[in-house]
């Protein structure tokens, strides 16, 4: 699944790139536009901004690919990538 880092994807209407697989099975997505968020200090205060990320499970808790994926049209890409069905 590490071929997938770099894709492209469109969620919740914004361009994404998939930035990093997590060891519990997830995608973190960066959004590509120019908006980002203010990153708080570990006392809540504000200091820098820095991209919006989302993170994806990857799977449900039956083992099905997650319907927040394949609303992302993810579904397709790892189908496209012989990682998921056929």
């Amino acid at each position: 699944m590490l071929n997938l880092i770099g894709q492209q994807v469109v969620y919740h209407h914004q361009r994404c790139e998939i930035i990093e697989l997590l060891d519990g099975c997830e995608l973190v997505l960066q959004e590509l536009n120019q908006d980002s968020n203010i990153q708080p200090t570990q006392y809540g205060e504000g200091h820098r901004p820095v991209p919006v990320t989302h993170v994806l499970p990857v799977f449900d808790g039956e083992g099905e690919l997650h319907a927040e994926l394949v609303s992302a049209g993810l579904d397709q890409l790892l189908r496209e990538q012989g990682l998921y069905g056929q």
